[in-house]
């Protein structure tokens, strides 16, 4: 009758196959293009930064 087709793969993998040497390496942290952008901001800086401006305008709307 009808036999179904199997089709299998593999494929050798090794463990610098999956690290990327621009975040690894030292030499390209430090590479001078790097420094153009500033790192970005932690969830706790940006929460401190709403909860600075909610205490501000609830400060102005009892003053005013």
């Amino acid at each position: 009758m009808f036999s179904p087709r199997i089709i299998a793969s593999h494929a050798d993998h090794r463990r610098s196959d999956f690290i990327f040497n621009r975040t690894q390496s030292l030499e390209m942290k430090s590479a001078p293009w790097e420094t153009r952008i500033r790192p970005m901001k932690t969830w706790s800086q940006i929460g401190s930064y709403g909860g600075a401006v909610a205490l501000a305008t609830m400060l102005a709307a009892f003053l005013f």
